[in-house]
């Protein structure tokens, strides 16, 4: 059968290169041990965990949030904010306010002591990964979304849950 001028032959991927993964891999360890490291100054200096710290200095920029958008913000489920912010309001660093004409509507804002500790501490390091990212040209995001993807899938950790990185909340 005849190939067609158009039909090019498949090629079988090239192995990576070892001085590539071994890149990667020193990459990934930098990363992740600049959030680990900073999870533990936080906690340490503020008694907070990281994503606490995040979700603080968010309600900081952004205002009252609802806990959907809370959740948008940080990049995790409903259901993982709704942890944090029952952590953070037993601390008294956030409160649930109600709007007047709709109880059901509720959003969460910083109380004063929770505004002093959100303006005195630093950048949390989840939100600096997230905000570096979404700063990327969006082709750059997608073949790193791509390739993270086809990570996650090599080592079988699809079904592994992840809220934030180094706390339940």
């Amino acid at each position: 059968m005849a190939r067609s001028a158009r039909t090019r032959p498949r090629r079988t991927p090239r192995p990576a290169r070892r001085e590539d993964t071994a890149a990667i891999v020193q990459a990934l360890r930098r990363v992740v041990k600049a959030l680990h490291t900073y999870s533990q100054d936080v906690r340490h200096t503020y008694g907070l965990t990281g994503p606490q710290l995040w979700a603080l200095k968010t309600l900081e920029a952004e205002g009252p949030l609802a806990i959907g958008a809370l959740a948008a913000a940080l990049a995790v489920h409903q259901s993982s904010v709704s942890l944090l912010v029952n952590r953070l309001e037993a601390h008294g660093l956030v409160r649930r306010v109600r709007r007047a004409g709709d109880h059901r509507y509720v959003h969460i804002e910083l109380t004063r002591r929770g505004a002093a500790l959100a303006a005195d501490a630093p950048e949390a390091a989840q939100g600096r990964l997230l905000h570096s990212l979404q700063q990327m040209p969006a082709r750059d995001v997608a073949a790193i979304r791509r390739a993270v993807d086809r990570l996650v899938e090599a080592m079988e950790a699809a079904d592994v849950p992840a809220r934030f990185f180094f706390a339940e909340a």
